[in-house]
């Protein structure tokens, strides 16, 4: 089936609370920080491109792996600002699923201008090399 470009659908990111620049973390590229405090609960949803597990999308983009999120029996790779956030065994966010949305969600207040971290699966820590 050939598809008009025009017909799939073009991804934009807009929130104010956050930003990318250079990690805190040598080594780790650039990262997600909060522009302005956050309290404990508050959310960024990851948006991205989801697929389904062991489909051929999947296999397809197997150069994203440690990059996707669970997302129940699917998948998603970041194309936003959720994608920017780099590993911590002492994370000050932590990945929620919710009615197959996936979220990052504050574990505690987050001042402004901090990093923003979670923990990566254990996948991804072997692939980055952090296990």
């Amino acid at each position: 089936m050939i598809r008009d470009p025009h017909d799939l659908p073009i991804i934009e990111e807009v929130d104010d609370r956050f930003y990318v620049a250079p990690s805190k973390v040598p080594g780790a590229g650039d990262g997600l920080f909060a522009k302005v405090a956050l309290a404990k609960g508050d959310r960024l949803r990851v948006v991205g491109v989801r697929l389904r597990a062991k489909s051929a999308a999947d296999l397809c983009t197997r150069y994203a792996d440690a990059h996707k999120f669970r997302a129940g029996e699917d998948l998603l790779i970041p194309v936003g600002f959720g994608g920017m956030v780099n590993h911590s065994a002492d994370p000050n966010m932590e990945k929620v699923v919710e009615e197959g949305h996936v979220y990052l969600q504050a574990l505690r207040v987050v001042a402004a201008g901090e990093e923003l971290f979670f923990t990566y699966s254990a996948y991804a820590q072997k692939r980055f090399g952090l296990a």
